[in-house]
């Protein structure tokens, strides 16, 4: 008895102990990040590297929005233009995905299986093993170095992941509770707004971040099909800390808290509805 007692003990240590190793594996890159941003660029510099500042400064951070002359730089450019992308794409993934998967999932339409087959399919590959391709046909196509050709590559790899968490959520609707609402004189179209869209919040919200989340770090694509100065995203923006005679490893370390912080507030904002619903994605 006091054998297994010890086994259990033992084991509940070791446990414990990787899962501390884990986390410190996961943050002391994040606390080097921080802690860079409030570096001065000889402090970041030094060697051997210092986890934490010498001189605390905010400095890195003045420079990523105002250049030496107190103009500002291109970075709030950056920054409305992968908002602006960011919010219609998601706008639109949550709309189309929304859609696609209410359509599939109360409508037993010819070939509806083969759709569904082609959304799982669609999602096997993965955006930069089709750069090439994507390039050229968005050249052809006349929308080559503008938003709206970078948003819709990205409708096109998210919005199939979009259709089938949907569809996985109202299969699990009860179809009585429609019908209740048609008995009621609601019309299909009422019903869905009134109805069901309510109850599908969770699965909505997941979609959002999901496409949220992946717009807002796009780098591949941004890169193969943006060049003008005024059409780059953030994620663009931080490798120009990168020049020929010099890596700006504080500015870009604030860029990187800058960019960091949005998303932050809304995931902890949103957390409980993003854990349901990818939760209820991977059930189904």
């Amino acid at each position: 008895m006091n054998k297994n007692k010890s086994n259990k003990m033992l084991m509940l240590i070791i446990k414990d102990a990787a899962a501390i190793g884990i986390l410190l594996i996961v943050l002391i890159p994040l606390v080097w990040l921080i802690s860079a941003g409030f570096k001065t660029q000889s402090d970041i510099q030094q060697i051997p590297i210092k986890i934490f500042p010498s001189t605390v400064t905010l400095k890195p951070f003045y420079d990523v929005w105002l250049d030496k002359t107190g103009s500002g730089t291109m970075w709030l450019r950056y920054f409305f233009n992968t908002v602006k992308i960011a919010s219609l794409t998601t706008l639109i993934v949550i709309s189309f995905g929304t859609m696609i998967g209410y359509g599939l999932a109360r409508y037993k339409l010819k070939g509806s299986g083969i759709i569904l087959n082609i959304l799982l399919i669609a999602q096997l590959f993965t955006g930069p093993a089709l750069l090439i391709p994507v390039y050229v046909v968005i050249a052809k196509i006349g929308l080559y170095d503008t938003h709206t050709g970078l948003i819709l590559v990205l409708l096109v790899f998210q919005v199939p992941f979009a259709s089938w968490l949907s569809y996985s959520n109202f299969q699990n609707l009860p179809k009585e509770l429609e019908q209740a609402a048609f008995l009621d004189g609601c019309s299909p179209l009422g019903a869905f707004l009134r109805i069901t869209l309510p109850l599908s919040r969770i699965s909505i919200s997941t979609v959002g971040l999901m496409s949220l989340l992946l717009t807002w770090s796009e780098y591949p694509f941004s890169v193969a099909l943006l060049e003008n100065q005024r059409n780059l995203t953030i994620s663009i923006g931080l490798a120009r800390f990168i020049t020929a005679f010099n890596v700006y490893w504080n500015q870009m370390a604030a860029a990187s808290i800058i960019i960091g912080l949005p998303v932050l507030l809304i995931l902890i904002f949103t957390q409980r509805y993003f854990v349901q619903g990818m939760m209820a994605g991977a059930i189904k």
